[in-house]
């Protein structure tokens, strides 16, 4: 084989490789502007779409103002004060593992300790089965309980969504650990 032959090959196997890495630094830097750009307006919405959910647990509060919490498990927690800066409740935002990936709940405290209101949020349990932690006949049971740990003989588990139920129960008993702390 001649030295024009050899050169011709080796062209020919380098030539493809410099394209594909080519291509794939002018895709890298492409997903890279799209993230920059679209990074601000989605952390803008997900900070919305919290302050509409804090705003459903207490809707008296003029301003819920993050606290700090060390409880692991916690992802928020807030003072919600009314117009004139008292504190009026404590929400605490906590999650625990479920089948489907961590199951967070939000959780308004009262002055006095007790649970004021409750939501699920959102989260990747199977849904029609472990989506029924937020339906009302679940969650709705820890209203009105005070602020101390419970287990899963103090309320009614979901048939068949134990795993999520179970979840929903720690996160509340997490929720319970953080509010202790920065009440």
């Amino acid at each position: 084989m001649s030295s024009t032959g050899s050169r011709s090959s080796a062209l020919e196997t380098v030539r493809p490789v410099v394209v594909l890495v080519a291509i794939c630094m002018l895709a890298g830097a492409l997903l890279g502007v799209v993230h920059y750009v679209t990074d601000p307006v989605a952390q803008a919405n997900a900070d919305r779409k919290a302050q509409e959910t804090y705003a459903q647990l207490v809707p008296q509060a003029a301003l819920f103002e993050p606290v700090d919490c060390t409880v692991e498990g916690c992802t928020a927690a807030l003072e919600a004060r009314d117009a004139s800066g008292a504190v009026i409740a404590h929400v605490i935002v906590a999650q625990s593992k479920g089948y489907g990936g961590q199951v967070p709940i939000a959780v308004a405290f009262g002055t006095d300790g007790t649970v004021t209101s409750i939501t699920t949020m959102a989260n990747d349990e199977t849904p029609g089965l472990g989506t029924k932690i937020a339906n009302d006949s679940y969650i709705g049971q820890y209203v009105g309980l005070a602020a101390e740990s419970i287990t899963a003989d103090d309320i009614d588990l979901i048939s068949g969504a134990t795993i999520s139920s179970k979840a929903a129960l720690s996160a509340f008993n997490i929720a319970v650990t953080a509010y202790e702390e920065v009440r």
